[in-house]
């Protein structure tokens, strides 16, 4: 072979090659008709080989006969390779094809009044997603905005649409105006789409129309559940001349450009490979890092302030009756003692009606007067009248609107959509109160609304931040002595106290004492002794009185003594915290940020072992300590007792993906810790055989 020839032949194997490879990636990622063509175009342009199509099949067409049968046998192999993959691409495409396609476009005019265009793809793909895609259920109030539904179908497998019945389309109050009436007037229109099935493609369209500027401005606001595969598309048509703050987060691609006055902005965001099976345990707020774009007229967070201010201000009108409950709460007490005392009767005796502020729910309270005629409201009128009181008593106040949440960050924009919820500022004693929780004590904030931007609502707006959360501020302390009877029975005292932060949760849910027993029991069985107990509280109520828990329980045959070893047994933990483990990643990677509880968690108790038995190997002490927290034991043996002292300290409200390793560290550390194993010796001479007529001593309970 000339060494032309031998060249020849090497350029049309890695033509060859090249193509093949196209072919099969254009295969793959593309509808198959178009990738059909560009395969066509790739062989045909490279090689002078046609690619056709003829009764189902692919066949290449060359232009000689050199070498025809040898590369036809490639070729043949080639299909059958691009065929598997293609099988292949096919279930691989299944994953990443698009669940839903939204688009959005917003047609603003001068005086920010607005149409808003939705058009929305569902793509069923499996059982789970039917429920969602059968219905559209759209809430808004009909005294800002009107809902139009344009049109709606759902096409089946064999292109068959099908459109929903007239009688398919209806209006009702809206849930939180069901919930709250009087205080919310919104609406929920529903769309029922029929034969939504594995498969379907449902479409809806719809239009929201403002005829004026919402009370909080001009502030749309798209995102995707980043679980989804799916996709986005905002645009927003305004005069150039309105101001509009734009932001995004989460791979949101945005474009901003004017022409002949208009301002035009584009926003888009697709996410491909992601799956539902990518949820984690105690994921963090999805706001802080989900696709989001946000949009508003706002100049800034004070504004909002002021607005809310303007609203507001002639609520808390002091009448007589107010004046007079005023005088009878606050007696001869002064200053931060008379505040609590109008903090501690608002939050228990006005029921309160969970309505988060929201453009639907509304920004104005409802008159102190009337908050208190009625005895019941949401956390504006908490607040309005708790203003009022505190006005009677000569102590100065202001709102502050924030977000109650799981959330740790603020949103990458000042807009309405960052705050809902409203608490009182006490600027005197620069002190935060929270009054629509009657578990709360006062002056104490939640870990929810700890570490939180707060818009303080005055004539000027400020903004300020409410006090963070630290393990010195959210301490639970468990004390205790568990005693091993001869036959294995165990039996425990013990005491549990906390700081006011975490008392909310815990005075909540213990607030019935016929039901702690229960609760009690509950807990033991999930200890490896098991057994039965009794579990009494202070006042749940009273939040001026630090909150107690004093427990008792006996585990009948709980452990046997003679096995020689045993697994030293804890106090009921009644921390407000999920279990440990909850926290914990099976694969021992992490890919979101975690939400964590800060905590510092102290158990200090004693164990007593029956007369005739003698401590012989006590546990190593631990201590591991990372930027996540600490974990460290203590175990000290004296005579027949072993005094134990366990510390839990977590220091961070969220745990980034890359800190992961360090909270499973301590968890580990505390979990092996917790099953920590005691050997005993028996200091009988000539021990007989001990008769257990349970199980052989195990419980039942």
């Amino acid at each position: 072979m000339s060494r032309q020839a031998s060249k020849l032949m090497r350029t049309q194997v890695a033509a060859y090659r090249f193509a093949s490879r196209a072919t099969i990636q254009l295969w793959i990622l593309g509808r198959s008709c178009l990738s059909v063509g560009l395969a066509k175009l790739v062989w045909q342009s490279l090689l002078g080989i046609r690619l056709i199509s003829m009764d189902g099949g692919l066949f290449w067409k060359f232009p000689d006969a050199r070498g025809k049968q040898a590369i036809a046998r490639a070729a043949q192999a080639l299909l059958c390779a691009t065929s598997l993959l293609l099988i292949l691409g096919d279930v691989a495409r299944a994953d990443q094809s698009p669940e839903r396609v939204e688009r959005l476009r917003y047609e603003v005019s001068k005086d920010y009044s607005y149409k808003l265009t939705m058009v929305i793809d569902s793509f069923v793909q499996k059982q789970a997603q039917v429920k969602d895609a059968s219905q559209l259920a759209m809430t808004y109030d009909p005294r800002n905005v009107s809902f139009r539904f344009v049109s709606g179908w759902v096409e089946d497998a064999d292109g068959v649409r099908h459109k929903p019945a007239a009688d398919a389309i209806f209006t009702r109050p809206s849930a939180a105006s069901r919930d709250a009436p009087g205080f919310v007037s919104s609406v929920t229109t529903t769309v029922v789409m029929p034969k939504v099935t594995i498969g379907s493609h449902v479409h809806y369209e719809i239009e929201e129309t403002a005829p004026k500027m919402p009370l909080t401005g001009f502030n749309p606001i798209a995102w995707l559940n980043p679980f989804q595969n799916a996709s986005e598309h905002v645009v927003i048509d305004i005069p150039a001349a309105l101001p509009l703050a734009v932001a995004s987060q989460g791979g949101f691609v945005v474009s901003d450009t004017s022409t002949n006055g208009m301002r035009h902005i584009v926003a888009d965001v697709r996410l491909q490979g992601v799956s539902a099976r990518d949820k984690e345990q105690h994921m963090a707020a999805l706001a802080e890092f989900e696709p989001l774009f946000l949009a508003t007229s706002l100049h800034n967070y004070e504004e909002l302030g002021l607005l809310y201010y303007r609203l507001n201000k002639d609520k808390s009108v002091v009448t007589p009756e107010i004046d007079a409950l005023a005088k009878r709460l606050v007696g001869d007490r002064k200053g931060i003692d008379a505040a609590r005392a109008i903090y501690d009767w608002t939050a228990r005796n006005i029921r309160y009606l969970a309505v988060y502020m929201s453009n639907d729910a509304g920004w104005e309270s409802h008159s102190a007067a009337t908050v208190l005629k009625n005895g019941y409201g949401d956390c504006k009128d908490h607040v309005t009248l708790m203003q009022a009181l505190l006005k009677a008593a000569g102590i100065r106040s202001e709102a502050a609107l924030v977000d109650w949440s799981d959330r740790a960050k603020p949103l990458p924009l000042w807009s309405p959509d960052e705050i809902n919820h409203a608490i009182v500022y006490l600027p005197d004693f620069d002190m935060f109160a929270n009054p629509t929780s009657p578990f709360t004590p006062f002056g104490v904030l939640d870990q929810g609304l700890s570490g939180k931007l707060a818009i303080i609502a005055d004539a000027h707006g400020e903004v300020r931040h409410t006090p963070e959360i630290t393990p010195e501020t959210a301490q639970f302390v468990t004390e205790g002595t568990i005693h091993i009877a001869s036959d294995g029975t165990v039996t425990g005292e013990a005491t549990a106290t906390m700081s006011p932060s975490i008392e909310e949760s815990l005075r909540s849910v213990l607030q019935d004492p016929d039901e702690n027993n229960r609760r009690m029991d509950r807990k033991l069985r999930g200890t490896a002794e098991g057994g039965f107990g009794r579990l009494d509280t202070t006042d749940a109520y009273d939040t001026d009185r630090p909150f107690k828990l004093t427990m008792d329980w006996h585990s009948p045959y709980g452990i046997n003594p003679e096995a020689g070893a045993l697994v030293l047994p804890s106090p009921p933990n009644f921390d407000s915290m999920d279990a440990l483990r909850a926290f914990l990643s099976r694969d021992g990677q992490r890919r979101t940020p975690l939400a964590l509880p800060v905590r510092d968690l102290n158990w200090n108790y004693r164990v007593t072992l029956p007369p005739e038995f003698k401590i012989a190997t006590v546990p190593k002490n631990v201590d591991v300590q990372n930027d996540v927290g600490s974990y460290a034991s203590i175990y000290e043996r004296k005579d027949d007792q072993l005094i134990v002292h366990r510390r839990l300290v977590l220091k961070l409200k969220e745990v980034a993906a890359g800190s992961y390793k360090d909270l499973e560290r301590l968890i580990y550390a505390a979990q092996n810790d917790f099953t920590a194993i005691v050997t005993t010796s028996d200091t009988r001479t000539n021990p007989g055989p001990k008769e257990v007529n349970v199980d052989n001593g195990k419980s039942h309970s």
